[in-house]
Order: structure tokens, then C-alpha cells, then sequence
């Protein structure tokens, strides 16, 4: 027999992430008394101190009670999906479905979930939170996000991962330069040239390294957070630059068209995928939603 309940431990998160039980009673409509007993019920139940209870000051997460969380995130997270597969319809999927996107990643891959997948299966609340792929795996981990969208290189410990799209980098350059007119570019033939840098951790710590073990050491002339602006600069004969998502048509923002050029020789590749945790099997939710991209075809360029 369990010697607590899915109810107190709901209130146990509501408390770690409201950071008072006072918060937390006023955001689930529970009373404080009813919060409080839940704690420590829930406490005396699993032998340890989760929080430290300070007036005016909320409460604080013990060791113990850090360590709790994340499982006991998850443990909602399975109880919602069990609840979910015996109560919908055959062939229907229903529940919540909480996912990370890389925040580069969003122009091309929000639409079509929202649009494509979310569409497909409206008794699915989806909710898609954008940002950096390690501080949204560590959400993941902590049981916030049911799985990231991201690159294989960006995989942390504690992750595994589906790929849904190869990720092979390409060089893109204007085309007012030397190399346009050719049907692909070694690495080492960009030496002496001017890189504009897409200037976002990931790439320094991925992409760069990448550079340097594949034969080129980028001489960077310019650097930008903005994925268009890079696009933009090369577009406009400030140098060349490296990256993996490509737009469907090889044109600026400003209308001024670029030149994709494969890379050829050895280059290491960044995949699209999810990430999961590795101690948890995804759902039929979420298996649902990485078929449906690993499926999915983007637009053709001209």
C-alpha cells in the first residue's frame, strides 16, 4: 500500500513552485490549513523533510526535497497520461503536452506543430515554451516540459533522443562572391575569407569547435544573435557564414538574394530532434508528435 497520495504530492509541487504554501493554497483554490496538513502528511509518509517552513519568508526545498521534486513531477505527469489513455476514445489522443523548441529552431518548426499537429488532434492541449536548449532540457528534466526540440549536439546528461530531420551544416554565401557559381565548397578554401558568425552560445560551443576539427579556423569579421541579420550581412558581400536550418527560398529580408553551398568532405552533423528523459518512455502523446515530424515536409525551395 502507498502511504501517500497523488493529491498530496500535487500540492507538494504547487508549494516548491509557488514558494508558499499560502501561494500555493490561493492559486489551486485550496485552504492554507488543507496545503499545510498535505505537506506534512506527505512528509511523515516518505520519512523526510521536504521544506523548510519560514514565516513571511515562504518555504525552502531540503536537499531531499529538491531531489523529490523532479520525481515527483514526473509521477503527475504518468498519472495524467494513465488518466488520459483510459478515459479517450479509441484513436484518440487527449491530455496535455507541455514541449521545449530551441528557440532557433521556432520559425520553422512552431508553425507546422501548431498548425499541422495541434490541428490533427484537438483534444490535445499543447503548449509550446521557447528558449535555450539547456536551460529547457534542465526543465525537462525537472519534470516542467515533456521533451525539447533540438539539436543531437545539445543532448545533456540524463536525455535521450529521436532524431526527426538530418542536420548537416551548409555554407552560405552572396552572390557576388568568388565561390557563388560553384556547386559545393571545402572548408579550407574559406581560410582567408571574412565569416559573419551566428553569435549565440550553441554555435560558439558547437558549431565553432565543429569548424576547427573539420580543417577551418573561421577568421570572424562579424558576429550576430539574429539568424536574418547573418543571412542578411552575407547577402550584402560581408563574408560567408555557417549554418544548419535553411528557409525555403534563398532570399534576404531585404529581397537580396544568397547562395547555399554544400559542404563537401567530412563536417559533423547536428540532427533535429527531441529529447526526453531517458528514464521515461514517451508518451503516445509525445510519440505522436515526433512521427508527425519526422514526417513532415518542409516547403520547397526554388
Amino acid at each position: 500500500m502507498f502511504r501517500y497520495t497523488l493529491r498530496q504530492v500535487l500540492h507538494f509541487v504547487a508549494i516548491a513552485d509557488h514558494g508558499s504554501i499560502r501561494a500555493a493554497a490561493e492559486a489551486t483554490h485550496v485552504s492554507q490549513a488543507g496545503m499545510s496538513l498535505a505537506l506534512t502528511e506527505l512528509e511523515k509518509a516518505l520519512g523526510v523533510q521536504l521544506a523548510v517552513r519560514q514565516k513571511s519568508k515562504g518555504i525552502t526545498l531540503t536537499s531531499a526535497g529538491r531531489r523529490f521534486l523532479s520525481d515527483a513531477r514526473m509521477l503527475l505527469r504518468q498519472a495524467d497520461e494513465l488518466q488520459d489513455t483510459t478515459v479517450e476514445a479509441p484513436g484518440t489522443l487527449a491530455g496535455s503536452l507541455d514541449i521545449g523548441c530551441y528557440s532557433t529552431l521556432a520559425a520553422f518548426w512552431v508553425p507546422p506543430i501548431t498548425a499541422g499537429f495541434a490541428a490533427a488532434h484537438p483534444h490535445i492541449t499543447l503548449a509550446i515554451t521557447e528558449g535555450p536548449p539547456r536551460r529547457l532540457q534542465q526543465d525537462m528534466l525537472e519534470g516542467r516540459l515533456d521533451a525539447v526540440l533540438t539539436h543531437t549536439r545539445h543532448i545533456v546528461e540524463g536525455a535521450e533522443f529521436q532524431a526527426v530531420r538530418a542536420g548537416r551544416p551548409y555554407v552560405l554565401v552572396g552572390p557576388g562572391h568568388r565561390l557563388a557559381g560553384r556547386k559545393g565548397v571545402r572548408l579550407a578554401e574559406l581560410a582567408d575569407d571574412d565569416m559573419v558568425l551566428l553569435d549565440i552560445p550553441t554555435v560558439r560551443d558547437n558549431q565553432l569547435p565543429n569548424l576547427r576539427a573539420s580543417g577551418l579556423d573561421p577568421k570572424i569579421a562579424w558576429r550576430s544573435t539574429s539568424f536574418e541579420a547573418v543571412r542578411g550581412m552575407v547577402a550584402r558581400g560581408l563574408g560567408y557564414t555557417v549554418l544548419v536550418q535553411r528557409p525555403p527560398h534563398d532570399i534576404s529580408y531585404e529581397g537580396l538574394p544568397v547562395v547555399v553551398l554544400p559542404i563537401e568532405g567530412p563536417i559533423g552533423h547536428s540532427d533535429i530532434c527531441f529529447a526526453y528523459p531517458s528514464r521515461q518512455k514517451p508518451s503516445r502523446k509525445l510519440q505522436a508528435l515526433i512521427d508527425y515530424c519526422a514526417a513532415y515536409s518542409p516547403p520547397a525551395g526554388p
